[in-house]
């Protein structure tokens, strides 16, 4: 960033349901939901699509990695789902969360027009506080990847789990949902997940 300052701007709670609905669809896809098609466009929602998430939807045969890649988006999901208020707290990172289960998300697939229009989200200072938080995971996850592993020395802070115990895809993908939410990044395609 060269030194530069950037101000962030964090995304509105109608941002942040629309890139929820469009999440779902996404997922909907990986699984080979015939439904997602025909709601993703009945609803709108296909409008929300980044383009790579476009790119996708529309391929007829996508290769398997790439259904693997974009099904790891249910983990970014949880953390919008977390800033809008649909969890009352941050699933553990050591495991995977099955977010689509949850009635917040049942509600929105049954309305999404209403769940956009009825969206509010987190305190600025909870959603800060979450980014930083898993930003700080995503760098322990990361210092360990390197062979550097200087948090394994570190006691783990209130609310911390050992490095070891971390789900280094969960981690990475939390945070880059989080860091979207409080305006990192152009778009939902290019959010920066430096440490």
């Amino acid at each position: 960033m060269d030194g530069e300052n950037i101000e962030l701007t964090e995304r509105s709670a109608l941002e942040i349901a629309e890139r929820s609905l469009a999440l779902i669809a996404i997922i909907a896809r990986t699984q080979q939901q015939e439904w997602v098609g025909d709601w993703s466009r009945r609803f709108g929602i296909y409008d929300y699509l980044s383009e790579e998430e476009r790119r996708f939807f529309d391929e007829t045969s996508p290769s398997q990695q790439t259904i693997v890649n974009f099904s790891w988006r249910v983990e970014a999901l949880a953390s919008l789902v977390w800033a809008l208020g649909g969890l009352q707290q941050m699933p553990p990172l050591s495991e995977q969360f099955w977010v689509l289960d949850i009635d917040f998300i049942e509600a929105a697939m049954k309305s999404p027009n209403a769940f956009r229009l009825s969206a509010t989200k987190r305190s600025s200072e909870e959603i800060q506080e979450m980014e930083g938080f898993l930003y700080h995971q995503h760098w322990r996850v990361r210092d360990k990847q390197l062979g550097f592993n200087v948090g394994a020395s570190i006691p783990p802070e209130s609310g911390e789990i050992p490095v070891d115990d971390l789900n280094s895809s969960v981690v990475y993908e939390r945070r880059y949902g989080m860091s979207w939410v409080v305006g990192c990044g152009k778009d939902w395609d290019n959010v920066p997940t430096d440490t």
